[in-house]
């Protein structure tokens, strides 16, 4: 405590000052504000000084604060102190109490208000509430609106005590169990409405499913008056378990048939015919079921099995049957800590509007855990989620300024994040988001045409995002095309040094919506092609620093960064991607699918992806869209490649001006792959490198050249000669065809001198990915 003995009229400028133990701030009471008249000018003069003087001491005082003080200004001829305020919250606490360190509130809603209430007449400071460690356990959604921003140019700030660990639940602990044979118990929780999934200490708990892994096969209907192909489809081989009732039955499915399992949905089933194998589903799926589309079962008791769960909801009972699994042993739910979710959306930052948005709010430290799931799903339309599922633990809309960092987002039923149309400026850095039903971190503006918006621009609301130096795995563990990172219909985002790992389809997703299929009319504008790209506003991104790995698990056409039908500008630039394989049909490393123009691909690593089964690694970068530049890219030890750089023109959309120069491609298949050509396909291709242990360079696809030979993927095989004749020799004129000498250490790759990249234009190669600092709260 620090004791000031200036005095005017018998009263102390400054009372007390004191030191918080726990985050090192000065906190002075609010109440020590002290204004002169404006008629005296030589007194405030002089009372400057002393306020100057006074800076001065408690800044070199021995009990300055860390990263935090006391300032005096001047405002309307009043000179204020300038104060931190601090509340704590405990799980020991009391919402009775004053929120002080010796006295915390209980709940985060009664600090809430507190913080509210401090901060509405102006803030001279920062106004910060610290979370003692232990387990909040929330029954209603936290909302945090306009009323919880900081202002003043100060922030407002929630955050678990250092060193301490908190965890802010949407869930509750299951207790009650009884048994309900030899091996499975059960639990009657008469307050909850449904449970679409559980949660233990080691992870999510499956609800009962058939198969137990992996899938069964739709046939093709095998009678003319079949009903539509959305409304049901014919079980193979009428493999279901012969008691199973169609009542409660719900089916995870890929609709599309075959090949097309880009995205999945659950629905109910109506019926199913034993004798004819027919199921007719409740609602129908949005793409058609014909032969081949892959799915299980949930929802029946009979389909129950060791380690899964099951819900009846008649009777308001959980069912459960304890793993077999090696870290489970022995556990029974009396000793084992099950989470049972009862809300979709643990924490809400949203303003009222869009012109009173929530801004200069922060939270650090805190691990945010538990929410529900969707009973059932349907897929996005034209990419746009529909409104019903624009969910996440955390969600963010009406936002302008806010910041996550050092945050845990775990056990998600939906997304991690789900920032909504109206957010911008969001920063989430430094967190670890694992373990979600969906996509780690969801952003998602306005689809083109929605919205009550007098133009283009004004619609464009989504952005200027940072998402950095964050850990994130196990993503689409409910909802199998699910990513660690999606943006759609959301530009000038910095997308930095993230680690994304074990996603059933893509790593990073950029979508919009393709030329082809954009509405007539945007906006009252009619849309043509000179203009169509202002309607799309994943634009202008940086992907840069990335590390992807284990992505494309359970799902195909897709790639471990992918874009399709996005706005112009965006930068995909020194990331690694690896270790990663194709399952079955076919993927890629970085796929510029249909309509992703002008994007620039420079100074990636990919090495190490595979395929396995029947999966067929098919291109390392694709480009299908216009002027997109691949510049400088490292792609090596990827031999089930079937070629390094592909290209194809499709669904109407073009596909020319793409450069192509300095790569380094080694032992990765072949150089190109055209799956079909155009005169104006190539811009420029020159200065790369080759080498395949010696074996001749190829060029793959569909070219107006006399074929070698088949390619095996029902295209053709040309010799590098046959390729440097083509459009007069205008191509890899420069390209070498050598060793380049690479080595792999424990660092990285590194080139060995001499090298014949060296001579390319190759000095460094990539070698830094992933977060570049981090401290974990566990």
């Amino acid at each position: 405590m620090v004791q000031n003995q200036p005095r005017e009229n018998g009263k102390s400028i400054v009372s007390k000052v004191e030191i918080s133990p726990i985050s090192g701030k000065m906190m002075i009471p609010l109440s020590c504000s002290y204004g002169i008249g404006r008629s005296h000018r030589a007194a405030r003069y002089a009372w400057g000084g002393l306020f100057a003087l006074l800076e001065q001491l408690i800044a070199h005082s021995t009990v300055a604060p860390r990263g935090g003080g006391v300032r005096f200004y001047r405002m309307r001829g009043v000179y204020r102190m300038m104060t931190s305020i601090e509340y704590y919250v405990s799980p020991d606490g009391g919402d009775e109490q004053p929120g002080s360190l010796e006295a915390p509130f209980r709940t985060i809603g009664r600090a809430q208000r507190a913080a509210r209430i401090a901060a509405e007449g102006g803030m001279a400071g920062e106004i910060t509430v610290i979370c003692r460690a232990g387990t909040y356990e929330v029954s209603r959604t936290l909302i945090f609106d306009e009323r919880d921003s900081g202002r003043d140019g100060y922030r407002v700030q929630y955050r678990g005590a250092p060193g301490e660990r908190v965890v802010w639940s949407g869930g509750q602990r299951v207790t009650g169990w009884e048994r309900y044979n030899e091996s499975i118990w059960r639990a009657h929780l008469p307050n909850v409405s449904n449970v679409c999934t559980l949660y233990s200490e080691h992870g999510r708990i499956p609800e009962a499913r058939y198969p137990v892994s992996g899938y069964l096969h739709t046939d093709e209907a095998d009678h003319a008056d079949a009903p539509s192909a959305t409304k049901g489809f014919h079980a193979s081989n009428h493999e279901w378990p012969p008691v199973l009732k169609a009542e409660g039955l719900k089916v995870y499915i890929w609709p599309g048939s075959g090949e097309a399992n880009w995205f999945a949905e659950t629905l109910p089933v109506r019926s199913w015919d034993a004798a004819s194998g027919w199921v007719q589903l409740d609602q129908p799926a949005t793409w058609g079921l014909g032969g081949g589309s892959r799915y299980y079962l949930q929802g029946s008791l009979e389909l129950l099995q060791p380690g899964q769960f099951y819900w009846d909801p008649a009777v308001a009972k959980l069912y459960y049957w304890p793993s077999s699994a090696p870290q489970a042993q022995n556990e029974t739910p009396e000793t084992a800590i099950l989470v049972v979710p009862h809300l979709q959306r643990l924490l809400q930052v949203s303003g009222s509007h869009a012109e009173c948005p929530v801004n200069a709010l922060s939270f650090e430290d805190l691990i945010f855990a538990h929410s529900g799931a969707f009973p059932l799903y349907r897929m996005p339309l034209g990419n746009a989620e529909r409104e019903e599922h624009r969910e996440g633990l955390v969600y963010v809309n009406y936002a302008d300024g806010v910041e996550f960092h050092n945050c845990q987002i775990r056990h998600s039923g939906t997304s991690g994040f789900f920032l909504d149309r109206h957010a911008s400026h969001i920063s989430i850095v430094q967190c670890r988001i694992e373990h979600n039903g969906y996509t780690g971190i969801n952003v998602s503006g306005f689809a083109p045409g929605e919205g009550d918006f007098m133009d283009t621009a004004a619609a464009y609301t989504n952005k200027h995002h940072v998402i950095s130096d964050n850990l994130i795995a196990h993503c689409g563990e409910l909802i199998g095309h699910g990513s660690g990172i999606t943006l759609y219909q959301s530009g000038h985002n910095e997308v930095l040094y993230n680690r994304i790992r074990c996603t059933p389809r893509y790593g990073i997703s950029l979508k919009g919506l393709r030329h082809g299929v954009i509405p007539a009319t945007v906006y009252g504008s009619p849309v043509t092609w000179e203009n169509h790209w202002d309607a799309l506003f994943t634009r202008n991104n940086r992907i840069v620093g990335n590390d992807i790995s284990e992505v494309m698990e359970d799902s195909q056409d897709g790639g471990l960064i992918e874009a399709w039908g996005t706005g112009r500008g965006n930068l995909i630039s020194g990331n690694r991607l690896h270790h990663s394989g194709i399952r079955f049909s076919y993927g890629f490393g970085i796929y510029l699918d249909d309509a992703a123009d002008d994007f620039t691909v420079t100074g990636n690593l990919i090495d190490h992806l595979y395929s396995e089964a029947k999966g067929t690694l098919w291109m390392l970068i694709f480009s299908k869209g216009i002027g997109n530049c691949i510049r400088n890219n490292l792609l090596v030890d990827n031999p089930l490649a079937v070629a390094a750089i592909g290209m194809q023109e499709m669904a109407g959309e073009a596909n020319r001006h793409v450069t192509v120069e300095h790569n380094m491609v080694l032992d990765s298949g072949a150089l190109y792959y055209f799956v079909n050509w155009s005169p104006d396909r190539l811009t420029m291709a020159d200065h790369n490198l080759y080498w395949r242990s010696g074996q001749p360079c190829l060029v793959l696809g569909k070219l107006p050249l006399q074929p070698l030979g088949a390619d095996g993927l029902g295209r053709f095989s040309y010799s590098w000669t046959q390729w440097r004749t083509l459009a007069d020799g205008a191509f890899d004129a420069n390209t070498r065809i050598a060793d380049p000498r690479l080595k792999l250490d424990e660092e990285g790759y590194r080139l060995e001198t001499p090298s014949s990249a060296l001579n390319l234009g190759w000095s460094t190669l990539p070698r830094s990915f992933g977060p570049r600092k981090f401290r974990s709260l566990d």
